[in-house]
């Protein structure tokens, strides 16, 4: 296990620190680099120090959405899980940071363009942190230039901020420009415009950096908007805070020629009088960070560029044109850098709070010995009960985990976590808050080397479930899974490969809803015979960027309709013989899928987007003189009376499936109630072959 140095903020405690995180492995569209040195940006990174700062209240007026959210899963969850949802949330530390420039140590297996020990200028908020290891994006990671010394290639990143704003304002040869604040970022765009061969002027009060920015006659300079000459640029840049300051558009306004252009560069409410906006037909744009591909996962996150004779300038074109230019001498923010740091002492530079006379702030990094990263070699042990405790190690610690299922398994008396490991290492750290003595991994290798762990709990995304399991299995652990188990017909032939491979071990899939006790309840009140099952299920849309829409997780449908086809077969004695999917709208998820069992008993379950404040879940079991509903688990009513409420919220029976698995574990042996790893496997196989044979159309 190697562990690493990174600033992190903790929201819920209100403080900013240095603190030990697992070294992160690096993903398949993503390098490990290790930081020579990051550049701290004043405006932005003491903004995220305030709202670190900033009260429970403060926080939930800057994020009303959140709230909302919150009150929405205090109705549906009750006080206990909505409350562990929001310590989960508060508790999950934030990385500081976004440019920084290192050399490449590791590289993922779908990375051909970057190699090991090639030096690259990162970029992005999440990945090129001040952090002595990084995880970044390939899109995020640019080869620096020899010529350019790591002081320089810092800067990348904010220089393609810049060479971004440059673009949305059209700035060419000739054009007259203002800048209006020379803070860094307001630096780098009024020398760049300068080297674009514009003829820049420079609005700031601080005469210290007008000096900075009018260096070798780069620009014209006024201490305000007031002293430069009225309607007369082409392009205003606004690079100084004005959220809630409507001066700064009217400033704009009237310095602007007939039809010109106010570029918005940093956080400015784009509002000013009708009068001079109306009148001169000016344009209003924003800059949306360094460039095309901020934002967008598949760029980001999978790699995915964009070609280049349709997007001539993404965020990493961006970043290469800075360097080039800084090889060329054009560009040089030797300038910018005010004061420079060991990483060491970064913590306390944040706590000091910002200095208006500081621009950027070099942070170096220093190393006593260079760090080994082992190769796994997954053992194959056998697996046998733990007959004391369930040592579990948790692979992925996201939300569900952290706001769900972890609070059970602390009350469990017989389970120990005792390891974890997370895409980021973020959330492990945040999880070593809570447990004392758990060991950070950075990637799910590491963690089943350990031969104190006997079991593990994946809940990580979709498209990494069937793999993780297969290297559980083959690594001698129980599995705890959520689903799906698999995305494709390739995962289940990993699965099945593995248990071929090894001998029988406790391997359980998270459908907790068969272990809920509204479900036994009427499992145990159903009469034999045939039988009608009608589940509707009723879904929220998701945000565009949600990760259950990227291609390769296997979409949101997929992701989630074992659940409740897997609880009607748990009310079912009966073999399933037959399941279609009919598609109403595939893009979307809405379809709905037909269940035929053996002893003639038939289900369905309509999975759709549904009215807001509906209930999510409501199943419905007829047969003669028989009638039951279960609402939304919270009420239970069979024959019209009500056999069971849930005063305090839902019970989806996690906490009960938790009891299964513990004691599936520390006895050797599987429940009943519990499918094979086989049965498991054959249906998450029928609802692929369901879903990818199903026609557009709704049933007869």
């Amino acid at each position: 296990m190697t562990e690493m140095k990174a600033l992190l903020r903790f929201p819920g405690e209100r403080k900013i620190a240095l603190t030990d995180c697992p070294i992160p492995a690096p993903g398949k569209n993503a390098v490990l680099v290790k930081t020579a040195c990051s550049v701290i940006s004043p405006g932005t990174e003491f903004t995220q120090a305030n709202q670190t700062h900033a009260s429970l209240l403060q926080k939930a007026w800057q994020r009303p959405d959140l709230v909302a959210l919150t009150l929405k899963h205090l109705k549906s969850e009750g006080f206990g899980r909505t409350r562990a949802r929001v310590e989960n949330r508060l508790g999950r530390p934030m990385p500081m940071g976004y440019c920084a420039v290192g050399r490449v140590e590791a590289t993922g297996e779908n990375v051909t363009d970057l190699k090991a020990g090639q030096r690259v200028a990162i970029a992005g908020m999440g990945q090129a942190n001040h952090a002595k290891w990084n995880q970044v994006s390939v899109n995020l990671a640019c080869p620096v230039p020899d010529a350019v010394p790591d002081r320089k290639a810092v800067f990348a990143t904010l220089y393609a901020l810049a060479l971004h704003a440059l673009r949305q304002g059209e700035t060419s040869i000739g054009d007259r420009v203002a800048v209006i604040g020379a803070g860094l970022i307001g630096q780098l765009v009024s020398e760049a415009a300068h080297v674009a061969g514009a003829l820049v002027a420079v609005i700031e009060p601080d005469l210290s950096r007008r000096k900075i920015a009018t260096r070798e006659s780069r620009a014209a300079d006024f201490a305000k908007a007031s002293d430069a000459p009225q309607s007369r640029f082409d392009s205003v840049y606004i690079c100084a805070p004005g959220k809630g300051n409507h001066r700064l558009i009217d400033d704009a306004a009237r310095l602007c020629r007939d039809r010109g252009t106010i570029i918005c560069v940093g956080d400015v409410t784009p509002n000013g009088r009708r009068k001079a906006l109306y009148e001169k037909e000016i344009t209003i744009r924003q800059v949306r960070s360094y460039g095309p591909g901020r934002y967008d996962p598949n760029y980001e996150e999978r790699g995915e560029d964009y070609p280049l004779g349709h997007v001539r300038w993404t965020i990493k074109r961006n970043m290469q044109a800075a360097l080039d230019l800084m090889a060329d001498e054009r560009l040089d923010p030797t300038p910018l850098i005010t004061s420079e740091i060991d990483f060491a002492d970064i913590a306390d530079h944040f706590t000091k709070g910002p200095d208006p006379a500081q621009l950027a702030t070099l942070v170096r990094y220093r190393y006593a010995e260079n760090v080994p990263l082992k190769p796994h070699a997954p053992s194959a042990l056998t697996s046998k009960p733990a007959r004391d405790h369930v040592r579990v190690g948790l692979i992925g610690a996201g939300s569900y985990l952290g706001g769900g299922l972890l609070p059970l398994l602390q009350k469990h008396p017989k389970v120990e976590i005792t390891a974890c490991c997370s895409q980021s290492g973020l959330a492990a750290v945040a999880l070593s808050k809570k447990i004392d003595g758990l060991r950070m991994y950075g990637g799910a290798d590491e963690l089943l080397e350990d031969q104190s762990v006997n079991s593990v709990i994946i809940t990580t995304r979709h498209d990494s479930h069937a793999e993780l399991a297969a290297a559980s299995i083959l690594a001698g652990k129980n599995v705890w899974l959520e689903k799906p188990i698999a995305i494709d017909r390739a995962g289940l032939d990993l699965l099945r490969e593995a248990t071929d491979r090894t001998p029988r071990h406790i391997f359980m899939v998270g459908h907790n809803r068969r272990y809920a006790p509204m479900a036994a309840k009427l499992r145990d009140a159903l009469p034999t015979g045939v039988k009608q099952f009608h589940y509707r299920v009723r879904i929220s849309p998701l945000p565009d960027d949600h990760w259950l829409h990227h291609s390769d997780e296997g979409g949101r449908t997929i992701g989630e309709i074992s659940h409740f086809i897997d609880l009607i077969m748990s009310l079912v004695d009966s073999e399933l013989n037959e399941l279609n999917c009919y598609w109403i709208d595939r893009a979307a998820g809405d379809s709905i899928w037909q269940l035929r069992f053996a002893d003639g008993s038939m289900g369905e379950v309509s999975y759709l987007h549904g009215n807001r404040g509906e209930p999510k879940e409501v199943l419905e079991v007829t047969a003669p003189n028989f009638l039951a509903s279960l609402f939304d688990w919270k009420k239970l009513r069979v024959n019209g009376r009500i056999v069971l409420r849930n005063w305090l919220g839902q019970d989806k029976g996690q906490a009960a499936a938790i009891k299964a698995f513990a004691g599936a574990v520390l006895s050797g042996e599987r429940p009943a109630l519990m499918p094979s790893i086989e049965d498991e496997i054959n249906l998450m196989a029928r609802i692929l072959m369901a879903a990818n044979t199903a026609n557009a159309q709704t049933p007869n």
